[in-house]
């Protein structure tokens, strides 16, 4: 770093005053003693009559605390900034947060010891007594959160992009598997030039380059993209080559089948980014819906400190693109849960089956498979460099305050009626506009305009798959249709008298001219959509015309039964419940 007041003096600098500390970047000799390069305590101790005699003791490698860290507003985050050489010989920058001053030496040492400084185990504790008692003159601003910080700075783990001074403040040196190898050239060659033709692989690209959108266009949670296909077809392919914009394909990409706090803690470090997932199949249906809504909405569990008081609650604001075998429906279901429409909307479901595989466009290669294996290796070798150039050039070009304009018209290709298909409408516009900045400023080789035809013909395909009307009717609907499948014979009574008594009975069932009608008592149609509000079911219910009769400004209608009770039921004809119906 420049201008940094360093603030412990070489051995031939200022004269030695005991007890001192002193940091030597190479060995040198003091009193005809040979030091090794690091953080020397000098002080004296005890000889017998002939009163003091001068002790050096070694503590660890060359470590100078630079700077005090804190937020803009100088009233929170304080921490202290460290600068080290590890054993290989690098110099290394951590941003420590002062609160772990409060806990245990460990916390800090753990921490030091795995990037790779060098520590006497027996001094260890010192260490950190000689990092607490240091008082640097410099201030630098601390980020706790990856992302934006102002119009011109992007902040990751791993570095910045753009203008500004700022660093990255954690209690632990997690990157978030940020990286970088190989080139942007050679990207561009190996996943970028095979971007033509291939929708899916837009939507992983542009998913990957919408995350540092959100903040400018003033949205303030995130969502994504589910690819379901059969194994082996490519969409595992498409996650990897999303993730290689910020880091390597495969280490970037996590399993589903990590907890739900090591999701919240990933997730914090991927804000303003992307979130790739592989393997739906692997999460634990019980939790996997909540874990959608954390991640999609962006904030935390609250969580008490070390003081047991309440810790600050984690934000982010991430893209996600997922891939799996099975739905966000048929996971829960297996923990006996349903999904609710803002978990579908939150992780929109693209089925990944194209021409062959994933891919529309082999660009040359013979099958599916290769063009794969060759999108697989580049995301190895190539990675980390598409991302930060994206942000770079938004930065350079300074338009973001005219991106929610730029979206807006880029919106208009994408006709939807309000709510939910609004909200999923908007999200695929915003991979749009990703894709369409990114070619304009050069980083994907793409004519001007494919990124939204193919944003707009998979928005499409995710309509028809989804019928008409809000989720929530389709869920009410079916699960009312497979609860009649399953239980017509076995728990609904006849309304004919002399009829016999059927056990946890849900209603009863009367045959018309038109058709047999299901009359459900109350417990049983909340059986029946357990989760819904009944409110909610009879809207569902009115929205196909399936409640058959009803008193006036009711839901249920009376029914006279032969043993002389008069219950109020609800008249559904399940022929009305079918798609077509």
């Amino acid at each position: 770093m420049t201008n940094v007041v360093e603030l412990i003096p070489e051995a031939d600098g200022a004269k030695l005053v005991r007890p001192s500390h002193r940091v030597y970047d190479h060995g040198t000799t003091l009193d005809g003693e040979k030091l090794r390069p690091g953080v020397w305590f000098h002080g004296t101790k005890r000889d017998g009559e002939d009163g003091e005699k001068p002790v050096n003791e070694w503590l660890c490698g060359p470590l100078y605390v630079d700077a005090v860290t804190r937020s803009d507003s100088q009233e929170a985050d304080y921490g202290l900034l460290l600068r080290f050489r590890n054993q290989d010989g690098r110099w290394l920058t951590w941003a420590m947060p002062s609160e772990l001053l409060a806990g245990r030496p460990e916390a800090i040492l753990s921490v030091l010891l795995s990037m790779g400084l060098k520590i006497a185990h027996r001094h260890r504790a010192r260490v950190v007594a000689y990092i607490a008692d240091q008082e640097p003159r410099k201030r630098i601003t601390a980020a706790t959160a990856t992302g934006w910080h102002g119009p011109e700075l992007f902040i990751t783990p791993t570095g910045n992009i753009g203008k500004g001074e700022a660093i990255y403040q954690a209690e632990s040196a997690a990157d978030g598997d940020y990286g970088k190898a190989g080139t942007l050239e050679g990207w561009r060659e190996g996943i970028g030039a095979l971007l033509p033709g291939n929708p899916l692989l837009q939507l992983g690209i542009g998913t990957a380059l919408a995350g540092p959108l959100l903040q400018p266009l003033g949205i303030h949670t995130g969502g994504g993209f589910h690819l379901l296909w059969d194994s082996s077809n490519g969409k595992t392919t498409v996650v990897q080559c999303a993730a290689s914009a910020w880091g390597h394909g495969v280490h970037f990409t996590l399993k589903w089948n990590a907890t739900a706090n090591g999701m919240e803690g990933i997730a914090a470090l991927r804000n303003d980014c992307l979130l790739a997932l592989d393997e739906l199949g692997q999460a634990d249906p019980r939790y996997v819906g909540d874990v959608v809504y954390s991640v999609a909405d962006g904030i935390g569990k609250q969580r008490a400190g070390r003081s047991s008081a309440a810790r600050k609650v984690r934000r982010w604001r991430v893209m996600l693109l997922s891939s799996g075998e099975v739905t966000l429906e048929t996971k829960m279901a297996e923990a006996g849960k349903r999904t609710r429409a803002g978990q579908d909307v939150r992780l929109v479901t693209v089925s990944a089956g194209r021409t062959f595989g994933a891919w529309d466009n082999l660009h040359g290669h013979q099958t599916g498979a290769s063009l794969s294996d060759s999108l697989k290796r580049a995301s190895a070798i190539h990675y980390g460099h598409a991302g930060p150039a994206f942000v770079l050039a938004l930065v350079e070009r300074g338009e973001l305050g005219d991106l929610p304009a730029m979206l807006e018209a880029i919106r208009a290709h994408f006709p939807a009626d309000p709510g939910q298909s609004a909200r999923v409408a908007e999200r695929f516009a915003i991979v749009a506009l990703a894709l369409e900045l990114a070619v304009g400023v050069g980083l994907l080789p793409m004519a001007n305009g494919e990124g939204i035809a193919s944003m707009v013909e998979l928005f499409k395909g995710w309509q028809a798959g989804r019928g008409e009307g809000p989720s929530e009717d389709g869920q009410i609907l079916k699960a009312l249709a497979d609860f009649i499948d399953r239980h017509g014979g076995s728990r609904f009574q006849s309304v004919e008298a002399g009829s016999d008594e059927v056990r946890d009975r849900a209603g009863y069932w009367e045959n018309t001219p038109t058709g047999r009608l299901y009359l459900f008592t109350r417990s049983g149609l909340e059986e029946a959509t357990k989760g819904f509000d009944p409110s909610r079911v009879v809207r569902a219910l009115d929205s196909v015309g399936a409640i058959a009769k009803r008193d006036r400004g009711r839901a249920q209608a009376s029914k006279r039964l032969p043993d002389g009770s008069n219950p109020k039921l609800y008249w559904i004809n399940p022929a009305r419940l079918e798609p077509d119906g």
